[in-house]
């Protein structure tokens, strides 16, 4: 883990979860804090640790590391004191060119100046006695030198105590207590000002009247003001509360004093009515709201006068990873906040005096779930700030270029008016927490963990070692230099230290501290082999980061570079339960309507009221570039393993007299309602904004038989037929098995061609597709018929992809069936897309399992992915090309996609004008991955692959996704935010 030791300002409040965050640990996200702190160290490690709440910015080596690549040169580096332990924390403060070290040895404060090349000046300083167990310390420069405080543990209580040191490190006085208590100090820090500093520091609160809070932990934040006259002792005041019974706050220190942003707790929930209990989700609900807040501001002059708190953004939505900044004359606020759907990164900007000058929106594009990762000040004299977030779908490992794997933290710089920079860059962080990020001059530079390559290096399968690695960019973010940070003090681990930490820049020289395990000097030990024995020390290097030519690969890149295809965008458009299916259709004017209905299991279920009949809910939504529309729920009545679909028609012609026409195109929806233990067909018209017109049941079937399981319709697909109707298409079970059924109605949603049986077959169909072409229907559908030789495992029939051609008008077979493709493996999941000289088919093919033909050759019907959870795939195999020419003949040999470095695929997307587009989902280990590819016209070749984005969803789901339109420029998919709730998403993707 990364943590900057020495900053000129503190986040606070309660830190929870600070590593990799799953599950609702994220939702509540605040990353690791600034300012000094004791090592946490990553797997096993006998060091002392911070606080629970409070992880340290400290980049630990993992343990047996790869053999080091020869030849690169080392790091200049100097030794600069020598740790009893990795335990003892050092802390490094700036001022002017030279900087002073800070760190406890037998009981006693050392300090000693380091010069501006980096070098020691003078011998080391005793600066007075200090308690053995210190968990929190500070050091600042002041304006009379340094000022020092430290959190001490005395028996049961807790005491805060300062020290003024002159330019030399020599104390000006022993250390002044400040506060002790009986009560938690878990965190401080020192603010320095023009008159001397403010010290601040937070007290949990573990009730509210006598109420527990359980996890809704929040806190006091107390402070003193330290004067200081030339060359005299420090005076501190008595403590004086700065804020009560906050969730979270961030300080940063002004020459007037300092400004306090502040996460301010959400009004008290009513009580429950009439006295009875909450129900579990609702209780759940109120819980995570407890944990947001509000935002606020409140200055505090150099005399400790407490401005009144100003409200930046009022609305009860932002977690508690609140951080501020001064730049160019303003106070820059960034949160994660939680008032859209998607957590996103938001900016404001407040003027000294309160005045909210840029009110909260939000900083970047939307891109799914977004997480504050930390904001850097620019250096002294102006300039930009840098903010550094994480999207929860992104790539992993950003390509070749980033060099490995590992979390792609986004980098923009930002100016006082709260807009980003249009130079984006990418950062590999291989670790939780936050990377160390510091200002460079007009520049930044950074400290993060990532895989360590060289550029030459040809062997990519080979397990590079994961080491710590600086990166300084340029003002425009383009990487200046890069290089692990090796040095000769740490020969014995191959260059490579143990533990780094204290990134800082000054006047285009950048540092860091580093330091090898307790024991383990320049010739003996290794990394990961601490010693324990009483007085083990661990030499401390002071090393440098230069500018210069680099035989290794940089963990970073320009982001704003990479080459389409690429997501541009990612919204989601609805929460709650998981994802059966997902459907879409285009609309005038670059907008589209998505529906989708929810994945239910009959009887598995209590939310439905007593004396109702619930089941899955269906609903729709419009999504246009200028926003999104209302959620219109149709139906809770829905079959998850109907499926839905929609078709899009254009206006109806004006009648003679001009009237009749209607202004914008109309949607069909075609879904599967289960009422009283049936399901039928149904038919929902709907406008441009979603809103239902008109509905009517399709299909009469009776469905309950006497001694064996009702008939159930399932699979529905529908086309617009081009001459003012809509033709649905079905899998149905009334006549035994699963056959696929399909049926006409006009705009009015009236039968104009009643059910139509399409197969007869002996064995199961499924997950029937529909395009029309002309005056034809075209049908395709996974069949479990056996054919010659076409057999999975002990000759069972798995399933293989059929086609059909339909006349549109009569629905009457044109031609026979034909089988596109005979494959051993189990055939699913087909999609069409009609372009100008055919249609191209796609489908996935996984190996067939134990149960392939169970059920009598159901297999073809396992594979729909309502029928195995929430959005179930199975294990994948392989996606499958197929091209048919106006005729429906096949044009050449199919072409199989694997997805990224063979996984599995278990969808697929297809989209056709004039180039043919498409994104496969595939699961590499325990996550979900889409991946864009083009096929263009004759290419036989498979495609390559460019991967968009990984998903928060587990890799047991198929997140069925498909295209609105037939450019491909937006797709919905169905995915599972990290909190665990089912999503459904728009990704917009810019293509060649």
């Amino acid at each position: 883990m990364l943590v900057r030791s020495a900053l000129p300002s503190v986040l606070r409040g309660p830190q929870r979860d600070a590593g990799r965050l799953t599950g609702a640990a994220l939702r509540r996200r605040a990353p690791a804090l600034l300012g000094a702190a004791l090592a946490l160290l990553l797997g096993c490690s006998g060091a002392a640790q911070a606080p629970a709440a409070r992880p340290a910015r400290v980049v630990k080596t993992p343990p047996g590391q790869p053999k080091a690549p020869e030849g690169p040169p080392l790091l200049p580096a100097q030794v600069i004191a020598e740790l009893e332990g990795e335990d003892a924390t050092p802390y490094f403060a700036r001022r002017g060119d030279e900087a002073l070290l800070l760190y406890a040895a037998g009981g006693r404060l050392r300090t000693r100046v380091i010069g501006a090349d980096g070098a020691p000046r003078g011998d080391l300083v005793d600066a007075g006695p200090v308690a053995a167990d210190v968990p929190v310390a500070a050091l600042r420069a002041g304006p009379q030198g340094y000022i020092a405080a430290w959190i001490e543990q005395i028996g049961g209580s807790r005491a805060v105590r300062v020290l003024a040191l002159d330019p030399a490190g020599k104390p000006v006085a022993p250390a002044s207590p400040v506060a002790q208590t009986a009560e938690e100090i878990t965190w401080l820090d020192v603010l320095p000002n023009a008159k001397g500093a403010l010290v601040l520091w937070e007290m949990p609160r573990e009730d509210q009247g006598g109420v527990a809070q359980g996890d809704v932990d929040r806190v006091d934040v107390v402070m003193t003001v330290v004067a200081q006259d030339k060359g005299a002792a420090i005076r501190p005041t008595a403590p004086a509360s700065v804020a009560r019974d906050v969730l979270g706050w961030h300080a940063v220190a002004t020459a007037r004093g300092a400004a306090v942003a502040l996460v301010l707790p959400p009004a008290a929930r009513p009580p429950t009515a009439q006295g009875k209990p909450a129900r579990k989700a609702e209780a759940e609900d109120a819980a995570d709201t407890e944990k947001l807040g509000s935002i606020a501001l409140l200055e505090i002059d150099a005399a400790g006068k407490v401005s009144a708190p100003v409200a930046v953004s009022p609305e009860p939505t932002a977690q508690i990873d609140l951080e501020i900044a001064a730049v160019g004359g303003r106070y820059l606020l960034t949160w994660t906040d939680e008032r859209d759907i998607d957590s996103a990164v938001y900016l404001a900007a407040v003027e000294p005096g309160g005045k909210v000058v840029v009110a909260p929106r939000q900083a970047t594009p939307p891109s799914g779930e977004q997480a504050l990762v930390s904001l850097v000040a620019p250096s002294a004299g102006g300039g930009r700030a840098l903010l550094a977030w994480e999207d929860q779908l992104r790539p992993r490992d950003g390509g070749v270029e980033a060099g490995g794997a590992g979390r792609l933290i986004h980098l923009a710089s930002v100016g006082p008016d709260g807009a980003l920079g249009a130079e984006r860059a990418a950062l590999v962080f291989s670790a939780s927490g936050p990377p160390d990020l510091a200002a460079d001059g007009d520049g930044f530079a950074a400290v993060t963990l990532a895989p360590a390559r060289l550029k030459a290096a040809r062997d990519a399968a080979a397990a590079p070692p994961i080491w710590p690695t600086f990166v300084r960019f340029g003002p425009d973010l383009s990487v200046r230099a890069a290089e692990p940070v090796r040095a000769a003090p740490f020969a014995a681990t191959d260059g490579v230290p143990y533990l780094v930490r204290g990134l800082s820049c000054h006047k285009g020289a950048c540092v860091t501290l580093a330091s090898a395990a307790a024991g383990a000097g320049p010739q003996q030990g290794g990394a990961g082999k601490a010693s324990s024995a009483a007085g083990a020390r661990a030499p401390l290097a002071l090393v440098s980061l230069p500018v210069r030519e680099s035989a290794w690969r940089a963990p970073a890149f320009r982001a704003d570079k990479a080459p389409p295809p690429r997501a541009t965008a990612v919204r989601a458009l609805a929460e709650g339960d998981h994802l059966a299916r997902v459907a879409a259709a285009e609309l005038d004017g670059g907008a589209a309507l998505a529906a989708w209905v929810t994945y239910f299991v009959e009887g598995a279920s209590d939310a439905a009221p007593r004396g109702q009949d619930l089941s899955a809910t269906l609903a729709v939504r419009a999504a246009s570039p200028g926003g999104l529309g209302k959620v219109n729920v149709l139906s809770q009545k829905a079959s998850s393993l109907g499926g839905v679909a929609i078709a899009t028609a254009p206006p109806p012609p004006a009648d003679p007299k001009g009237k009749g026409g209607a202004s914008a195109g109309e949607s069909v929806i075609a879904w599967v309602a289960r009422e009283r233990g049936e399901t039928q067909v149904y038919v929902t018209k709907v406008d441009a904004t979603g809103a239902k017109l008109a509905q009517k049941k399709l299909t009469t079937a009776a469905r309950k038989k006497k001694g064996g399981a009702a008939s159930e319709a399932s699979d529905v697909a529908i086309a617009y037929d081009g001459a003012g109707g809509f033709i649905v298409a079905w899998v149905d079970t009334r006549d035994g098995n699963a056959e696929v059924y399909a049926a006409r109605v006009d705009r009015a949603l009236n039968r104009t061609v009643p059910d139509r049986r399409i197969t007869n077959a002996p064995l199961d169909a499924a997950e029937v597709q529909i395009a029309v072409r002309g005056q034809e229907a075209w049908l395709v559908w996974s069949d479990a018929r056996p054919a010659g030789g076409a057999a999975g495992a002990g000759g069972e029939a798995t399933g293989d992809v059929f086609f059909a051609r339909l006349d549109a008008k009569t629905l009457q077979r044109i031609g026979d069936e034909s089988r596109l493709h005979a494959s051993p493996e189990h055939s699913r999941s087909p999609v069409l897309a009609p372009h100008e000289g055919g249609v191209l088919v796609g489908w996935v093919d996984e190996p067939a399992g134990e149960d392939a033909a169970a059920g009598g050759g159901s297999a073809a019907r396992g594979g729909s992915a309502a029928r195995g959870g929430p959005a179930a795939g199975g294990s994948g195999g392989r996606a499958w090309l197929v091209r048919l020419d106006d005729g429906g003949a096949v044009q050449g040999a199919p072409v199989a996609v694997a997805g990224p470095d063979g996984t599995p695929v278990s969808s697929i997307a297809l989209a056709c004008d004039e180039v043919c587009r498409g994104v496969l989902a595939s699961a590499p280990g325990d996550s979900v991955v889409l991946s864009a590819f083009s096929l263009a016209p004759g290419e036989a070749a498979a495609p390559a692959l460019k991967q968009l984005a990984w998903l928060t969803g587990s890799a047991s789901q198929d997140v069925s996704p498909v295209f609105a339109g037939r450019s491909g420029g937006s797709l919905f998919f169905a995915d599972d935010a990290v909190s665990g709730s089912g999503r459904v998403r728009w990704m917009t993707i810019a293509w060649p």
